[in-house]
């Protein structure tokens, strides 16, 4: 084989030029990345069914006998029809590999996935109107939110349900939390609808433009010493330190109304004093 023939083929890296992976849910957007490479090195010829398969054989006649050589063209054509086809079984998730696995060429693996998950099934477009219904904005971020409402809108576009404009609006603003309440009442009284390029930017611009929540500052919780001085004790002295022994004289006993001592001060006697009238 001439090494023209191998130079002229095409190989694919699916890691670094077609990352996103098909699942049930992104078709389009696995399509589009797809679509452009083949475009890009002129490949789509083998997907699309305008560049089709060559013969295998060419006939040559000698003596009045015909034989059957190998084509190469053919070979050239099945080589690289068959690194698409290893690149788009590179490019999905492992549980959508049994639906192509019959496929011999590139264009029947496209065409089986494009049938799947593309053709405007009954089915297929409640199971997307039903799964954009569900689409919640919670913790993400605006361009995320509605990223994902567009896909789901853009889906259903191409299954033949395309969704109104206003509706896809109503369905962005009813999942915004209240700090969006200033916008969403200066689009729902516009007197023209808001595309949604317009909406997308008005948002972001607001986004933008909101506080920032201040972090809690956190404090330590008061420990029961600190508790136990806002107490009113029923011992006035009980919290206070006790005298060292060594420095007083005699025995100490603590009475409850009783004052502390001062170095020096006799003990005073606790029986009552009686008065003497002169």
């Amino acid at each position: 084989m001439s090494d023209s023939l191998t130079t002229n083929l095409v190989t694919i890296n699916v890691t670094a030029q077609a990352p996103l992976k098909l699942n049930s849910s992104n078709y389009l957007s696995w399509k589009l990345q797809f679509q452009t490479l083949f475009v890009g090195y002129d490949l789509h010829g083998y997907i699309d069914g305008t560049k089709p398969c060559p013969t295998e054989h060419l006939p040559t006649s000698h003596t009045n006998v015909t034989t059957a050589q190998i084509n190469p063209e053919f070979i050239t054509w099945r080589r690289q029809d068959q690194l698409i086809l290893n690149a788009i079984i590179g490019s999905i998730t492992p549980a959508i590999i049994p639906f192509i696995a019959s496929a011999k060429t590139s264009r029947e693996a496209w065409s089986i996935l494009a049938a799947t998950y593309a053709t405007p099934s009954r089915g297929r477009i409640k199971q997307v109107k039903s799964q954009l219904r569900l689409l919640t904005k919670g913790s993400l971020s605006i361009t995320d939110f509605l990223q994902s409402v567009k896909a789901k809108a853009n889906e259903l576009a191409v299954l033949g349900a395309p969704v109104d404009n206003e509706d896809l609006t109503d369905k962005i603003l009813d999942e915004l939390s209240d700090e969006y309440r200033e916008l969403v009442r200066a689009v729902q009284a516009r007197e023209n609808a808001i595309s949604f390029d317009e909406l997308h930017e008005k948002l972001l611009m607001f986004e933008a433009s909101m506080p920032t929540t201040p972090k809690a500052v956190n404090f330590f919780p008061p420990t029961a010493l600190y508790a136990n001085r806002n107490q009113r004790s029923p011992f006035p002295n009980a919290n206070r330190s006790l005298p060292n022994h060594s420095n007083y004289g005699g025995n100490w006993r603590s009475h409850g109304n009783q004052h502390s001592r001062h170095p020096g001060q006799h003990q005073v006697s606790s029986a009552p004093l009686t008065h003497t009238s002169n």
